[in-house]
């Protein structure tokens, strides 16, 4: 539960319940067969990191043969909508796609993003991000799946 809409200075993340919790294995199959995975622009620290966290599911990035690419919930270096800016400042991590990189490293083929990242870390597909219409969320679906498409054959080590 975000206390009071995380308009206060945030103390601590706790995941309630996170040591225990463990992926299906539907879930890793899903990873280990799928032809593209994609990291939605979701907080990166109270969204994704808890799913991350599951045993087995950092192993099953690591290891799919699909390329793994993550949507930066950035725009313009800032967050659109939600607390992600105050979370992964409390993480120590910077706004926009630095702080994607850093947060979700060694798991990325490439990275969907509205400004070119400081670091040549994973490609990068530098488009226009913002979805405020059905229109702009298909057209930056279908931008990042064959941005992953491309990166099928050459993924690097992860």
């Amino acid at each position: 539960m975000i206390v009071d809409r995380a308009g206060a200075a945030i103390e601590e993340v706790e995941i309630a319940g996170a040591r225990d919790a463990r992926p299906t294995p539907e879930v890793v199959a899903a990873i280990r067969d799928a032809e593209a995975v994609v990291i939605g622009p979701s907080n990166p620290v109270i969204s994704i990191r808890p799913i991350l966290a599951l045993a087995g599911v950092r192993e099953a990035l690591r290891e799919t043969r699909a390329p793994v690419v993550a949507v930066s919930p950035f725009v313009g270096g800032r967050a659109v909508k939600g607390p992600t800016e105050p979370f992964m400042s409390h993480a120590g991590l910077p706004l926009g796609v630095g702080g994607i990189l850093a947060l979700y490293e060694r798991l990325l083929d490439g990275v969907v993003c509205d400004e070119r990242p400081a670091s040549g870390a994973v490609p990068a597909l530098v488009t226009d991000t913002l979805m405020d219409s059905a229109t702009a969320r298909r057209r930056v679906a279908e931008e990042t799946l064959e941005f992953a498409r491309g990166l099928a054959g050459a993924r690097g080590d992860r």
